[in-house]
């Protein structure tokens, strides 16, 4: 059981499992209880959502070790994702 704590993909899915039982939690329904408003817990769920995406792409698809310009890409398409689905989930709910 030690070698695992030490390894690094190891980790990290215990970490992807771990947000994501978080997430059912929080997207539940208990979820509006627990945060207080639908909005805020679409926020949350999306948030987590794309962080555990970035972490799958740098963690399993080795995007870690890629170019600068690849791994600043990714970045930068995980964050327009997320700002485009909170646009329109906001812009729908006006």
């Amino acid at each position: 059981m030690p070698v695992l704590l030490r390894d690094r993909l190891f980790l990290v899915w215990v970490l992807l499992v771990a947000v994501t039982l978080l997430s059912s939690q929080i997207g539940g329904s208990s979820g509006v209880a627990w945060i207080g408003s639908p909005a805020a817990v679409t926020v949350a769920v999306l948030s987590i959502a794309l962080a555990k995406v970035w972490m799958v792409m740098f963690t399993y698809m080795d995007v870690r070790g890629a170019p600068l310009a690849l791994r600043v890409l990714v970045t930068a398409w995980v964050a327009i994702v997320l700002t485009a689905l909170l646009a329109i989930y906001f812009g729908a709910l006006s």
